[in-house]
């Protein structure tokens, strides 16, 4: 956040959805003003206020009256619109409003760390390098040093029958990682997806995809959504080699994950639907044989574990609304 020279424009500006992680909320803050004060480059922070109640909404407010040169904003979320996708477009916009020269928009959410600004001046410098690339993510970890995944294939309609378990036992989701390439001494790859844990995006390839797609994508899967548009554009997604990005949500789950396995459902199948064609719709009564022996094996278990019931319920409403697009 190099901010010596003020007179600079603010070139890259980092994008914070926050809703109910305050512990991950501030450690992502502390590590990300760290790094971006080191770059060598002018920068800001939008953060989006989904309507916490732990404490987060005046963690930030302090944070920017005792931070002043971070150049931090909030904005608090609209009854309407409080989506994580919803949030991602409200803070871009803002970003590009209030900063009319920046260059570069860093997805970064809270269960984020940087240990410094290399991967930060290396994306940029890759960005700069390979003027095809729409973004540029990063190979990361968690805390204890496990990998973690940092992107994936385009999905199948074969892959979405299967279900989640069975199709990443089969590694059907696996990244189709290009060799790797070495630029100037950035080591990288292409692959089909990098999600957005981080991502620093081209203002360019952000204005011309029209950012994400909020209506028929407000949670999960909007970041293949974007991916795909992109490619259809003539973009491509990158990964860099590094050791210095964490991905960890220290099982300290978002409210917004609460029914996290039907709209992984719709919007997976919303999905299909708009990039692979409308025959998907074909799955439907293969999805509820899936859903029903799912539901089966579960109604036995629940007898001895009570934790499954929830899981059965989910199952049961699943098996429900698939002939309704999950809907």
């Amino acid at each position: 956040m190099n901010q010596d020279s003020p007179e600079r424009p603010v070139e890259l500006v980092a994008i914070i959805n926050s809703f109910n992680r305050r512990p991950l909320l501030e450690r992502a803050i502390a590590s990300l003003t760290e790094a971006l004060r080191r770059a060598r480059i002018r920068s800001a922070i939008v953060v989006f206020e989904a309507g916490s109640s732990d404490g987060s909404a005046e963690f930030l407010q302090a944070w920017r009256q005792n931070n002043p040169a971070d150049n931090l904003i909030v904005i608090e979320a609209s009854v309407d619109r409080r989506s994580f996708s919803a949030g991602v477009n409200t803070a871009c916009a803002e970003a590009l409003a209030h900063f009319p020269e920046c260059r570069w928009l860093l997805l970064y959410e809270t269960d984020n760390c940087l240990a410094s600004e290399e991967p930060l001046e290396k994306a940029i410098a890759l960005l700069k390098l390979e003027p095809q690339l729409a973004a540029a993510g990063f190979t990361v970890k968690q805390y204890d040093g496990s990998f973690f995944g940092y992107g994936m294939r385009f999905p199948t309609a074969f892959s979405f029958a299967l279900g989640q378990n069975l199709a990443a036992r089969l590694n059907l989701h696996a990244p189709n990682n290009s060799a790797w390439r070495l630029s100037d001494g950035i080591r990288w790859r292409t692959c089909d997806v990098v999600f957005t844990s981080p991502l620093l995006i081209q203002r360019e390839a952000w204005e011309q995809s029209d950012g994400f797609d909020e209506k028929n994508f407000p949670f999960s899967d909007v970041d293949l959504d974007w991916a795909w548009r992109c490619a259809r554009l003539g973009w491509q997604m990158a990964v860099i080699a590094s050791d210095d990005v964490v991905h960890d949500n220290l099982q300290q789950l978002s409210a917004w994950s609460a029914n996290r396995a039907l709209d992984f459902h719709r919007n997976r199948f919303q999905l299909l639907k708009l990039h692979r064609g409308k025959h998907v719709a074909l799955l439907k009564p293969f999805l509820f044989i899936r859903h029903w022996l799912e539901a089966m094996i579960l109604a036995r278990k629940s007898s001895v574990d009570p934790g499954v019931k929830e899981k059965l319920a989910k199952r049961k409403q699943m098996l429900r609304t698939v002939w309704s697009n999950y809907s």
